[in-house]
């Protein structure tokens, strides 16, 4: 995307059609939901977790489409509506990335479209979303980064304290914080062997615009071959924070930009249908307004906080679908688990992600473990099982994986209100060796067999 382009959505911005907050929630946005999920008649079925129906792929893309011609964005900071004509749309669709490369040397990935039961495996996205301290942060990135299949690593773990401060959002101790989030993660993937790893997200501590641009620095270890994620704000938003951020990667093209979306299941998009339609629209709003190259989406439920519910999994699976039916974007659905390390229903939640997003045309990110809310419970170990099953359903027919998907569903969904936490990382592995413990390996083994028995093949 070139600068100049920037420029015109920064004008959308400040010129668009005024519209307060509220209104825009409650008087366009869900309000155009409705319509559109009423004429594409649009329905949830908990029976098929992994649709295998064309038809509402199509459709689902088609009213997303629809609905993001009529809300386009909302920019909370001029409260004002950034939108687009159809063509537009499409030819930001035509022009859009049809693959990127992340990583360099014998690490180099490349990322390009997938298709429905793709006979190619997905490419691996490895990362965590938890808060980690600093004293351990190097391990942690590690942990993932000596994976043999993670494709991409992420220092998307924000960073607890640095050296002892507590880095509050647009506070100076964020900026350090976010410099040594890059400085650690680099540190990790060489001391894994592996520092021509591509990494998809390197600030998982920058919040403001401020730290994205004091951290972006080839000085401190960032290059062309790694990415970093731009929030979209639910639902359909932006704001300065973000278009400043989209400017400058567009400006400087010193990292890849990309996008993360968190649409929340049982917010102002509602329920499975409603949602699916906002998070397959949030994908129009990264290309057109902040000119990402991939995006990465955890659909999170609101009331188990993880992208790993019934619910949660169908709108992964028909919006993957869908855009892999109807566009050559590059995406990967990210699992966010109810459950914590070292516990079996966190690895059959991963499990159960990455199929779906395997065979519904996409990539998979695995996983931040027991909802990214707490303290040091984010390993390599959770990566491991989300890769090796991501390769394991490759080619699989989605009338087999969802089969398979209900049955992994049964093991945990009656434990997702009160799911287990597992164990912190300083449990889980050596610190010294950062090799897992053996009882980690244990729970993993135990569940690889269960996967085993129930067809998939590793």
């Amino acid at each position: 995307m070139s600068y100049s382009s920037m420029v015109e959505i920064l004008k959308k911005a400040e010129t668009g059609p005024i519209c307060l907050e509220n209104d825009f929630d409650r008087k366009i946005l869900i309000l155009k939901l409705k319509e559109v999920i009423k004429e594409y008649d649009i329905k949830f079925d908990p029976d098929s977790l992994i649709p295998n129906d064309n038809s509402l792929a199509d459709d689902v893309f088609n009213a997303a489409f629809e609905l993001y011609l009529e809300t386009g964005t909302l920019c909370v900071s001029t409260h004002r509506q950034i939108k687009f004509e159809e063509a537009e749309i499409k030819e930001a669709l035509k022009n859009a990335p049809k693959h990127i490369i992340f990583g360099e040397g014998v690490d180099k990935r490349e990322m390009t479209p997938r298709r429905i039961e793709d006979s190619n495996p997905p490419l691996c996205l490895t990362s965590g979303g938890g808060e980690i301290s600093e004293d351990i942060y190097i391990q942690v990135v590690q942990s993932y980064a000596q994976e043999p299949l993670a494709d991409t690593v992420s220092g998307g773990c924000p960073l607890h304290t640095i050296f002892g401060v507590i880095p509050k959002a647009g506070a100076p101790a964020e900026v350090l914080a976010s410099m040594y989030n890059v400085i650690y993660s680099k540190e990790g993937a060489k001391r894994a062997g592996r520092s021509g790893i591509g990494f998809h997200n390197l600030l998982g501590t920058a919040l403001s615009s401020a730290a994205y641009v004091s951290a972006s620095q080839s000085e401190l270890g960032v290059r062309p071959v790694d990415g970093n994620l731009i929030a979209s704000l639910a639902e359909l938003k932006t704001d300065y924070s973000q278009l400043t951020k989209a400017l400058y990667y567009s400006e400087r093209k010193n990292i890849i930009p990309g996008a993360v979306y968190v649409p929340l299941m049982g917010g102002y998009g509602g329920g499975p249908e409603g949602t699916a339609i906002v998070t397959l629209a949030h994908h129009l709003q990264g290309l057109l307004v902040h000119h990402v190259a991939y995006s990465d989406f955890p659909v999170t439920h609101l009331k188990y906080s993880c992208s790993t519910a019934q619910e949660s999994l169908w709108c992964a699976g028909i919006v993957g679908q869908a855009l892999s039916r109807n566009t050559h974007l590059l995406t990967a659905a990210e699992a966010i688990t109810a459950a914590g390390p070292c516990t079996g229903m966190c690895l059959y939640e991963i499990a159960a992600s990455s199929i779906v997003g395997t065979v519904s045309g996409i990539h998979i990110n695995n996983a931040s473990a027991a909802k990214s809310q707490y303290l040091d419970r984010e390993t390599g170990m959770e990566a491991r099982i989300g890769c090796e099953v991501g390769h394991a359903a490759t080619g699989m027919k989605r009338t087999d994986a969802n089969e398979l998907v209900k049955q992994l569903l049964q093991k945990y969904n009656q434990n997702l209100e009160n799911p287990p936490l597992g164990k912190k990382f300083q449990e889980c592995y050596d610190i010294n060796t950062v090799k897992p413990s053996k009882e980690y390996v244990d729970v993993y083994m135990k569940v690889k067999k269960e996967l085993q028995e129930l067809g998939l093949q590793f």
